[in-house]
């Protein structure tokens, strides 16, 4: 009886001590590492701009990012569950007349994802950011966001307010915006709920609970279904936002920057507490979308000096890929109005 636990207990100890140390593993960026997602993307040889991958490595954290053109450079910022390729229909529609630049953020798509929470605030990204944009020599940039993308683009505009020509945000608010609303408004605590549950993730629960392939399902399937996305664009998302150690690297922007609404104190708001938007703003937003509270679109008003709206009627989540051409000429004529 006895040998027969031993037998047993041995190799589900070494599975557990597997386990763990895999999961304690960071994620790293890999040179080698060819994004398929951008030879679907060059796979028109004869296109006279071609998208390229690239690395830059800022006080040991490396990024990965994407870019093409010439010209004023666009910094596109994509949103959780999500990567760089997200915002590729604006990529290749602004190609041509601009240099466009998409990174994965920290613990997304390609880009390393250290297990220190504290290495996920927005400052230490920003300032990252900001290091890239020297590195490209691109001293003023437009800046696109969506999801937290946007919540970071705004952000961004707000921190380096010299170095934003203009900023679009898509499906969600500036940081301080966030907070003030989870401090007070009860609409804004509910559709948020969900944050402080993705916060005790971890990625052998991710796995166990099989959230990993829920990334998918959830987020990716339906916009197949609605041939939002083509089987082949699907499968490039899906596959990209499928491993559970970048999903739970991904959550740590929430646990780094949102607090428990209970726990909301004035210096938990980024870059501060009445920190505003200066440069020319536009906010985007599909009205079916679940998780943007109504109330931050005042919210947003209140803290920007010029903001222009465009809610979407039958939209959710992706108003840049269920409304591309519309979402991608509104931009257009925000950022050519608005160049240096």
């Amino acid at each position: 009886m006895k040998r027969s636990i031993v037998i047993v207990a041995v190799p589900l100890l070494l599975f557990l001590l597997f386990a763990l140390k895999w999961a304690n593993t960071p994620e790293k960026f890999d040179s080698s590492f060819v994004d398929p997602a951008i030879v679907y993307l060059n796979k028109d040889s004869w296109a006279a701009v071609q998208f390229r991958q690239a690395n830059f490595e800022f006080e040991g954290r490396t990024l990965n990012y994407i870019e093409a053109g010439k010209g004023e450079t666009i910094l596109f910022l994509h949103g959780f569950p999500s990567y760089w390729f997200s915002l590729s229909p604006q990529m290749r529609a602004f190609k041509d007349d601009y240099h466009v630049v998409a990174i994965d953020g920290l613990g997304a798509g390609s880009s390393d994802a250290p297990l220190d929470v504290s290495e996920y605030t927005l400052e230490k990204m920003a300032t990252h950011v900001a290091a890239l944009l020297d590195h490209l020599g691109a001293e003023k940039a437009h800046f696109v966001g969506h999801d937290w993308g946007s919540a970071f683009a705004f952000g961004l505009a707000q921190r380096f307010p010299e170095r934003v020509l203009t900023v679009t945000g898509m499906s969600a608010p500036p940081m301080n915006a966030v907070l003030d609303a989870l401090e007070e408004d009860r609409e804004a605590r509910e559709i948020a709920g969900y944050v402080e549950k993705l916060k005790q993730a971890n990625p052998l629960l991710i796995m166990a609970l099989g959230a990993d392939k829920q990334v998918c399902q959830g987020a990716y399937e339906p916009l197949v279904a609605k041939k939002f996305l083509n089987k082949t664009e699907g499968k490039l998302f899906c596959d990209a936002t499928g491993n559970a150690k970048r999903i739970d690297a991904h959550i740590n922007w929430y646990r780094a920057n949102i607090p428990s609404p209970d726990d909301i104190e004035d210096s938990d708001y980024w870059p501060s507490k009445t920190a505003r938007i200066v440069a020319p703003a536009l906010l985007i937003w599909g009205k079916d979308d679940r998780v943007f509270a109504p109330k931050y679109v005042a919210k947003i008003e209140k803290l920007s000096d010029h903001l222009k709206k465009l809610p979407l009627e039958g939209v959710d989540h992706w108003p840049h890929i269920e409304r591309q051409q519309q979402v991608t000429e509104a931009i257009r004529q925000h950022i050519a109005g608005n160049g240096s």
